[in-house]
């Protein structure tokens, strides 16, 4: 029987998993070139003219692989109703840090070259701004949003410049330290850093009575 036009063309969920990863490690090891999708195609074993009809494109695939990484970040993300006796948003914050660090560090090389490509190219920094810098963001608004419903962070927080000042700080913090050999030079773990940001983020949105007695930095 004759397979409906185009159908053996759609990947599936396995296609799909084994294409970000050859596109991922394609990228961390050669950063962008004209033939991406091909050597993608080449590593994965799926011909490159179906990666290219699913994805519709080298951008939606760019789009794609950011895309994934923000939903490992977003499904780790814990739930206020699920906190353990004794747990805190501070200890949330934290967690939730630790689990954005793992993620970038885990593909530090693609971020690296995804940055570089940024600055080399204006269509590619709007893909990248677009989906991994403002979804990020998004994301965030809704986790922040959330813990402010529920009177634990000032009534008067503006959540998105909240969002954008704490994303920032921790993961350019993170990438210059990776980029610049700044463990070489100075003290900074990855536990250093998620408690250092987000004491201090939290010094800005907490309700006043709630910083006494906070740890100090």
């Amino acid at each position: 029987m004759k397979k409906p036009e185009g159908k053996e063309e759609v990947l599936n969920s396995e296609q799909q998993r084994l294409v970000l990863d050859a596109a991922l490690s394609v990228i961390s090891k050669g950063g962008f070139t004209a033939t991406i999708v091909e050597k993608v195609a080449e590593r994965c074993a799926i011909a490159a003219p179906r990666i290219f009809l699913h994805f519709g494109g080298t951008e939606k695939l760019l789009e794609a692989i950011l895309q994934r990484q923000l939903d490992l970040i977003a499904g780790s993300a814990p739930v206020p109703e699920l906190r353990f006796p004794g747990e805190t948003l501070r200890d949330e914050l934290e967690g939730l840090a630790r689990i954005i660090i793992e993620v970038c560090r885990n593909h530090i090389g693609v971020l690296r070259a995804m940055l570089a490509e940024a600055l080399r190219s204006q269509e590619f920094a709007e893909v990248f701004y677009r989906t991994f810098i403002l979804r990020g963001r998004q994301l965030f608004d809704e986790f922040l949003a959330e813990r402010k419903n529920r009177g634990e962070l000032r009534a008067d927080l503006d959540i998105d410049i909240a969002a954008a000042s704490y994303l920032t700080s921790l993961i350019m913090s993170l990438i210059l330290v990776e980029l610049f050999g700044g463990k070489w030079v100075e003290k900074m773990d990855d536990e250093w850093l998620a408690k250092g940001m987000t004491d201090l983020f939290l010094r800005g949105v907490l309700p006043q009575a709630s910083l006494i007695g906070s740890p100090q930095p």
